[in-house]
């Protein structure tokens, strides 16, 4: 009987320091992607390049009004009302050019969000055949060490800490990330894309009607409103009436992409991780506690065999 355990033993070393070089060389991640990682990957890069196209687009007509709207900032026309009056049209759209503004940077840090997400997901696939060859070498030096006399528990101690945190690293690489992404992914199109929607054909449709991006005139549409006072004045008036509405689509999509890009991703990642440590820990609880009655009881019968003899 204990020559079985020994030889299952001395087996399942072998295969783990085998599979650690398997590892290393990539051959695993066929066998990886088959688990479940190659479809969340490419849900994940068709959602990620959906969304990128959207924001850039979004971040195009943004920028267009914008453009637009510090012209008008920086302009003034004359008023008649009974007597002639100076007005800085600028004072008119300063509020709607600081909704824009901001609105803008969002849209900014959102696709340089989703890009990073993108290339953060691409190290983490270069990195799986080097996590998981770690953790197959720390599983085979741990079931190597297991048997040995008590003065090395503390040395086998260490070899189980650096286990668990190898084992929560690789399924945090491989499965939780990836993960994370697929549920904000549902969450974004359940909760936030169509209140963002909503914003940027707001903002797309505002653009059209001001601040259109072709003209008859050579000079383009913005230099045929520097030299129309009058244009401008309308222009501004109109953008003032529309103020509120700009207000909620910018706020819309300023919650939006936070949500898509900050909160829902990184609250999945965060109960994700914090879920599989738990249960990581746990199980390497209950085998420290099993190994310790083991070794108290080697040094037990050690200790009454000296005084025996």
């Amino acid at each position: 009987m204990i020559n079985k355990i020994l030889i299952f033993r001395v087996c399942s070393i072998c295969i783990c320091f085998s599979l650690a070089v398997v590892a290393f060389s990539g051959r695993l991640a066929p066998v990886i992607q088959r688990l479940g990682t190659g479809a969340l990957n490419n849900h994940n890069d068709v959602y990620l390049n959906t969304t990128f196209n959207k924001a850039l687009a979004g971040f195009g007509v943004m920028s267009g009004i914008k453009a637009g709207l510090a012209v008008i900032e920086g302009s003034s026309a004359g008023v008649s009302a009974g007597a002639t009056v100076n007005l800085q049209v600028g004072d008119a759209v300063q509020s709607v050019y600081d909704y824009v503004d901001i609105a803008w940077r969002t849209l900014l840090t959102g696709c340089i969000t989703i890009l990073s997400m993108q290339y953060l997901l691409k190290a983490a696939d270069l990195a799986n055949g080097f996590l998981l060859g770690c953790m197959f070498i720390l599983l085979g030096a741990n079931l190597l060490f297991r048997q040995r006399p008590a003065r090395f528990i503390v040395f086998r101690g260490v070899l189980r800490y650096l286990l668990s945190i190898s084992i929560a690293v690789t399924l945090a690489i491989l499965f939780i990330l990836p993960l994370s992404i697929w549920g904000a992914s549902h969450l974004s199109r359940i909760i936030t894309q169509p209140q963002i929607e909503e914003a940027q054909s707001g903002f797309k449709e505002t653009q059209e009607a001001f601040f259109p991006d072709n003209d008859t005139e050579s000079g383009g549409f913005f230099s045929t409103l520097k030299k129309m006072p009058e244009r401008i004045q309308q222009t501004a008036i109109s953008l003032k009436q529309n103020s509120t509405k700009m207000a909620t689509w910018s706020i819309k999509l300023i919650a939006g992409y936070v949500f898509d890009c900050i909160v829902f991703p990184l609250t999945s990642f965060i109960l994700l991780l914090w879920l599989t440590r738990s249960i990581v820990q746990y199980g390497f609880q209950t085998n420290l506690s099993s190994s310790l009655r083991e070794d108290i009881e080697k040094i037990l019968i050690t200790h009454t065999s000296n005084r025996e003899q």
